[in-house]
């Protein structure tokens, strides 16, 4: 049997078991001395330290910056958008945030937020962007989850989370999941890693295509002939399995839906039910070490006013139950926000914002030292922007991610 169609029989839907990728010791990024943006290392060493987890939020489809939070003061933005696709000073969630002097205010959805950076418990981060000038939703994303800053050069077909699974994780350790994707599908930041599970709803446990019955027979057909090297990963992911169902609370013999410590309930929409599976998972202890959770439909070409109203609420919930989840419970954490890129400045004939450059990163936890604006506001006059038209990059993709280890690491 073909190993591609050996994994789609055994798990196509949720779980990939794949050969470990010899000779990698570090998570590795390609630098350019020469760019005036400041940018991470050219490798990221991951903490050495795997007690605490790092989580993504990615909003996929390129989520416009300047519309969360708005530069409400700056007459080129005024001038860019016309009303109905910008809100007032007195509608944002609260006072505006100060960088290099320009104020920034949040849209009124994003409350929760604002609420989490008055707490410190968040860090807000403008300008965040790629080095690489495309404006392509599938090279962006590709390169944001290999970890490198061109799709020219590559140091290996991995993504960079399934890269520092391979050097921090043994071999399937006993009850042991180190990655955890929230999502129906696998993020390309996992590709290659050996010991992921990938589930968007943890409510009745980790699921089996065709249910108990077409687990035992793949375990059966796993244990017959162990001689391949894909029967005997994957006899071992349904062991993992096992364990990880065994681990989670049962009532009446079956395993009792998550309830969260917080105040605040998990909207049930993303990136609620993927956090809401990755606290799941961290109540049970099973050695969490990075996860990854997608929040779609940011691709606001058209209408984008409303479709950010409750992209932003959903996100803004999400965060607050999280963080107010891990609070009651003493569990530590890292996470960031993320997206591809940005979008223009100039709205188009549709309502909507065309793909443009620099986004906007937030990064919040434990160890995080909250209630701080990081990087460099532009400024969005035309000598300013990139290519005439985009909000320019300050801070590289990197530089956040890197930062997010280290404070990772404070919370060890």
């Amino acid at each position: 049997m073909k190993r591609r169609d050996f994994l789609r029989l055994g798990a196509s839907s949720y779980l990939f078991a794949q050969e470990a990728f010899a000779g990698m010791s570090d998570m590795a990024m390609s630098g350019d001395s020469g760019s005036s943006i400041k940018t991470a290392a050219s490798v990221i060493k991951p903490n050495s330290n795997q007690a605490t987890p790092l989580i993504v939020v990615f909003l996929r489809g390129g989520a416009d910056a300047l519309g969360i939070l708005s530069p409400l003061e700056d007459p080129n933005f005024l001038a860019a958008r016309p009303p109905e696709m910008r809100f007032t000073a007195d509608k944002a969630a609260g006072p505006p945030i100060e960088l290099n002097g320009t104020p920034l205010y949040w849209m009124a959805n994003a409350k929760p937020i604002t609420e989490l950076y008055a707490t410190k418990r968040l860090v807000v981060w403008p300008a965040v962007g790629l080095r690489d000038e495309t404006r392509s939703h599938f090279e962006a994303q590709e390169i944001i989850e290999r970890g490198v800053q061109s799709l020219d050069r590559l140091p290996d077909s991995v993504g960079w989370m399934a890269r520092a699974e391979q050097i921090n994780t043994p071999r399937w350790s006993t009850n042991s999941l180190p990655l955890f994707s929230g999502n129906s599908s696998l993020p390309r930041v996992m590709q290659g890693a050996q010991q992921v599970i990938v589930a968007r709803d943890l409510q009745g446990g980790i699921p089996f295509p065709g249910g108990d019955n077409a687990f035992k027979a793949i375990q059966a057909l796993c244990s017959a002939d162990q001689s391949h090297s894909v029967s005997g990963n994957m006899l071992e992911t349904l062991h993992l399995i096992e364990e990880i169902n065994r681990a989670l609370p049962k009532q009446d013999n079956r395993i009792a839906p998550y309830t969260s410590s917080g105040l605040t309930a998990y909207p049930n929409s993303d990136p609620g039910v993927g956090l809401r599976s990755v606290a799941r998972l961290m109540q049970a202890n099973v050695g969490l070490q990075y996860a990854w959770v997608d929040q779609g439909g940011w691709d606001t070409h058209e209408h984008q006013g409303w479709k950010l109203n409750y992209l932003v609420k959903d996100l803004s919930n999400a965060l607050q139950a999280f963080d107010q989840d891990m609070q009651a419970q003493k569990k530590d954490y890292t996470l960031v926000v993320l997206s591809e890129f940005g979008r223009r400045l100039r709205s188009n004939r549709s309502n909507g914002t065309d793909h443009g450059h620099a986004g906007l990163a937030l990064v919040m936890g434990s160890a995080v030292p909250g209630g701080k604006v990081m990087g460099r506001w532009p400024g969005l006059q035309a000598d300013s922007l990139d290519r005439g038209v985009d909000l320019a990059v300050t801070s590289d993709y990197q530089e956040v991610l890197q930062q997010a280890l280290r404070w990772r690491s404070r919370s060890a």
